[in-house]
């Protein structure tokens, strides 16, 4: 054996093991097996029949430790044919929060002994996997769960580090990094995006996130009906024209884009967090990888082709600045300008995100895009990275996209069934797509001029609202017959029939409302608060935990008897007759036991049962509003003020003092008020003379009125009960009859709608004296704007500055980004969360 021989490795052979057996002339094998040892620079003449050679020890030294992705496809294992001992560990690792990563890594061991460039490797168990802190330090929290075998669940986004089992010689470990990446979305829509496995945002394929498609209409600030349903029509199908005025875009006039429709859309699209960052960080266990390098791409992809985003400079600590900051929500909903962002749509096969985006990623904690569904799905949105064309990762966010109906309930409590009416939604088969909810029912109402499809909207609108609001209730929509009398869509010229609807309709909600389980809060808006006022004072009902009374057509004096009369509510004509002659005060005239004692709107809704009532008012409500004077003195001054008023902008201006001010002056009845009751004077007490030829009525002076006794007053009021124009209410003067009692208990409510005044101003405009000590009146104008629409910087028809001023219905048509502290508010004492 020659000396300094050394095998394929480099290590010197020390001897050789010669086994050999005698044999005849034959060639026959004789006698036993036999051994001898050649030692290197020794010789032998023996024919062996097997060599076993013996070589130095290898000594090895750890250079490093390799970890390995098992099942990447840019690099094989140890042992694998094509694996290379220039293979270094793989970088980036990436893994994928909520789903178990293989990985492997290996001790590469240096033969010090042998030929230079021969390496060993030697797989390694592991123990856990840490959290790496933005300093690049590994720290003791956990990052998931890793077996000794290298199967990494991860449960954080970010890098972790992967520690590997000590050495039982030196001690030593080794640390892998892997870099976890997901998709987030803030799950239960508190304000803040929790990342982990075991947070409240975390959604899979068994919990997915829930949200609604973009198919209502809305434009700007203020523009939108809400009613989903739309089609073509709808945010999510419709393309915004861009004209080619618009400076560096040279393009037709006619050219389309898909766009966010004003701030009033911003609602409807929600915010996802490519949580990727840490791929690009460089620390002393990372090099990260280069933002700008284009080998890189990052690719967005949805089976369904059912979602399109805009791209955004947010953070996940600001997310929520595209609904609450006015500069963010203005500057993603101005179009069309060459700042704002167009949407892009997420094919099936994919789009790569933009380079500028990626860069935002990786230096300023950006990743933020807006997204919105313009169809039903229920296909995750999928990001993966390729290098090369090799696939590296991939993460996923499981969607469960359908109409907003199915995502809430409804309730029907219609008097007159229409056709087409949406059916009931009560019961969980009902509404497929329900958020999780928590043990509390929101029940909202409409108000007056709404009708079955109109409430549609109001419903999806404001549970959108509460929904960013982080509320978690159970949102039920109860559509009421508020729109009796509406015309072409648009006016409802009898307020005083709908008004009769709120108190039949009582019994229906209170059956509702006792028909749930968990703790009821309530919200009316504007003549729905009667309806909700009725069911708690002729119903009694018990039911009703937290009551939110916003923008309140109810006088004050119903639900506040110390609420003093304002002479703003006064005809001028009766100002100097005692009030004992009024309409509004004939009910004084009679005992407790007469049904005619009940004919006021003083105390009439007072009593809240176990309800804690809030008062959402505005002191810049337009329908509202108070109105010194008298009002306009004809039918025909009245259409054209309340025409002139909607082309202002100021739908329904001074509408409610006008009506309560002109019963019994309204000829026929028609729009607005009534022509029987009310401020109406009695012929009887008037005398007919002659003045220039012509024949005029003289009333009756005041003190002649004075002198009018109780039972005279009783049996033929001051006031007309009888209608001025008609026939239609003549049926009212039984009232002075000796079945008025009786003709009272039957047809109260009507009466009070349509012959009997209020004296004082409505809740929705004022604050409450009853709910003052405990602070449950809330100016909305004052309390809730965040800043207020540009197109609302006009003057109104009267002269009134109307910038900054809360109409009666803006808790609906402004958008969320000015309102939002309202629902915020609501959801905060409801405790709703």
């Amino acid at each position: 054996m020659t000396n300094g021989a050394q095998n394929f490795f480099g290590l010197p052979f020390l001897s050789d093991l010669i086994a050999y057996q005698s044999y005849d002339t034959e060639g026959e094998f004789t006698g036993n097996l036999e051994t001898e040892v050649l030692n290197a620079g020794d010789n032998t003449t023996l024919w062996g029949i097997d060599f076993y050679p013996q070589t130095a020890q290898p000594v090895f030294q750890t250079i490093e430790y390799d970890f390995l992705g098992v099942a990447s496809n840019s690099l094989s294992l140890p042992g694998d044919t094509n694996f290379s001992p220039t293979n270094a560990s793989e970088e980036p690792l990436i893994a994928s929060v909520g789903t178990v990563t293989n990985i492997a890594c290996y001790a590469k061991l240096a033969v010090t002994n042998g030929y230079p460039g021969v390496y060993g490797y030697l797989g390694q168990y592991f123990t856990n996997a840490y959290q790496i802190d933005g300093s690049g330090n590994v720290t003791t929290n956990l990052a998931g769960m890793l077996s000794p075998y290298g199967q990494f669940f991860a449960t954080d986004p970010g890098q972790a580090a992967l520690v590997t089992m000590p050495d039982p010689d030196t001690g030593v470990q080794g640390t892998g990094v892997v870099d976890v990446i997901s998709l987030n979305v803030d799950a239960n829509h508190d304000g803040t995006m929790d990342f982990s496995f075991t947070g409240p945002d975390y959604v899979s394929v068994d919990n997915p996130y829930h949200f609604w498609v973009n198919d209502d209409i809305d434009w700007g600030d203020t523009t939108g009906d809400g009613i989903p349903g739309q089609g073509s029509k709808g945010d999510g199908m419709m393309q915004v024209l861009i004209s080619s005025q618009v400076p560096y875009q040279l393009i037709p006039s006619s050219y389309g884009v898909w766009a966010i429709h004003g701030t009033r859309d911003l609602v409807d699209f929600f915010p996802v967090y490519v949580n990727i960052g840490s791929l690009f960080l460089s620390n002393a266990l990372s090099a990260g990888i280069d933002y700008a390098d284009t080998n890189w791409q990052f690719v967005l992809s949805q089976g369904d082709s059912a979602l399109r985003f805009a791209y955004t400079d947010l953070t996940p600590t600001n997310y929520m600045n595209y609904l609450l900051d006015t500069n963010e929500a203005t500057t993603l909903a101005d179009f069309p300008t060459t700042t704002s962002p167009r949407l892009t749509t997420v094919t099936s096969d994919g789009v790569a995100l933009s380079g500028d985006f990626v860069a935002n990623i990786a230096t300023n904690n950006g990743g933020i895009i807006l997204v919105e569904a313009w169809t039903n799905t229920t296909r995750p949105l999928v990001l993966t990275i390729y290098h090369g064309t090799n696939q590296i990762a991939q993460t996923s966010l499981s969607l469960s996209i359908s109409e907003v109906e199915q995502m809430f309930r409804h309730k029907n409590i219609m008097l007159q069934p229409e056709a087409g009416m949406v059916p009931d939604r009560t019961n969980d088969d009902q509404v497929p797509n329900e958020p999780p909810t928590n043990d509390k029912n929101f029940i909202f109402l409409h108000g007056y001029n709404v009708n079955p499809d109109q409430a549609r909207g109001w419903d999806s609108d404001i549970f959108k609202r509460l929904y960013w609001s982080g509320s978690h209730a159970k949102f039920y929509g109860v559509t009421w017959e508020a729109a009796d009398s509406q015309k072409f869509g648009a006016v409802t010229i009898n307020l005083q029939t709908n008004i009769v609807n709120a108190f039949n309709t009582a019994p229906l909600l209170n059956a509702f409302l006792n028909s749930l389980s968990g703790t009821n809060i309530v919200a009316a808006h504007s003549l729905g608060n009667m309806l909700v006022l009725s069911t708690l004072n002729d119903c009694s009902n018990q039911n009703i935990n937290t009551y939110f009374m916003i923008d309140a057509a109810v006088a004050i004096e119903a639900i506040d008897t110390s609420a003093d009369s304002t002479s703003d509510m006064y005809q001028s004509a009766w100002t100097s007759y005692n009030g004992n002659l009024w309409a509004s005060d004939w009910y004084g005239l009679f005992p407790a036991n007469d049904y005619r004692s009940t004919l006021t709107w003083g105390g009439r809704l007072t009593n809240f049962q176990n309800a804690a009532v809030y008062n959402f008012y505005s002191s810049g409500e337009e329908v509202l509003r108070d109105y010194p004077g008298d009002p306009p003195p004809s039918l025909y001054a009245i259409a054209v003020g309340q025409l002139v008023s909607l082309w202002e902008g100021d739908t329904g201006l001074y509408t409610w003092a006008w009506q309560e001010k002109l019963k019994g002056l309204m000829p026929a009845n028609l729009l607005l008020s009534s022509d029987h009751g009310g401020w109406q004077l009695n012929e009887d007490y008037e005398t007919n003379i002659t003045i220039g030829g012509s024949p005029y009525w003289e009333p009756m002076s005041p003190a002649a009125a004075a002198a009018l006794t109780t039972t005279q007053l009783q049996t033929n009021a001051f006031f007309n009960f009888a209608s001025g124009s008609s026939v239609s209410f003549d049926n009212d003067l039984a009232l002075e009859t000796s079945s008025g009692s009786s003709y009272a208990q039957a047809n109260r409510n009507r009466i009070l709608s349509d012959a009997i005044p209020c004296l004082t101003l409505p809740v929705g405009a004022n604050p409450v004296p009853r709910l003052v000590s405990s602070n449950r009146n809330f100016d909305e104008q004052v309390s809730f704007e965040n800043g207020w629409p540009a197109d609302r910087n006009s003057a109104d028809i009267y002269g009134e500055a109307a910038a900054g001023e809360w109409h009666h219905s803006d808790v609906r048509a402004v958008a969320y980004t000015f309102t939002y502290k309202l629902f915020n508010e609501m959801v905060t004492i409801g405790k709703l969360q």
